[in-house]
């Protein structure tokens, strides 16, 4: 098994949390969307080589845990690594942690696949994508859930 990649650093501002100084939850899905465009990154996914090749990643399943919330100033990060890798779609977890205690306060469990900008269905991920996303594959502490056929 590979290590997880860390794919975002940050604090919890003013502006993303409500009068109880709460974190919004909009603002998780946020984190764990730029989290997203970080693991993409590890693997060679960017947004230049989308529009080279006209392709897009389609998240086509989202699950959110969220265990604690979090509050004004917290300081955050997000370690991420893939679960499962497909012929056509790769599964991978985000993990949000507490910097200062480590403790885990919400975690993104996604299915995803890339398809073409043209034909707009899916297609089949390279062998070389393949293969970056399997160099990236971590331990198994993710919830159980069914893989698409």
């Amino acid at each position: 098994m590979s290590e997880w990649v860390n794919t975002f650093k940050g604090a919890v501002l003013a502006s993303e949390y409500d009068g109880a100084t709460h974190m919004n939850s909009h603002m998780y899905v946020e984190r764990f969307d730029q989290a997203t465009w970080g693991l993409l990154h590890a693997i060679g996914i960017t947004p230049a080589t989308m529009k080279q090749q006209a392709l897009r990643v389609a998240i086509v399943r989202q699950n959110y845990q969220y265990l604690r919330e979090l509050r004004g100033g917290e300081l955050v990060q997000i370690r991420s690594g893939f679960l499962a890798v497909g012929e056509k779609y790769f599964r991978f977890l985000h993990q949000m942690t507490d910097v200062e205690s480590g403790a885990l306060l919400a975690t993104a469990d996604c299915v995803a696949l890339q398809a073409s900008l043209e034909r707009h269905e899916s297609v089949p991920l390279a062998k070389l994508l393949q293969d970056k996303a399997r160099a990236h594959l971590v331990g198994g502490d993710a919830p159980p859930n069914a893989l698409p056929a």
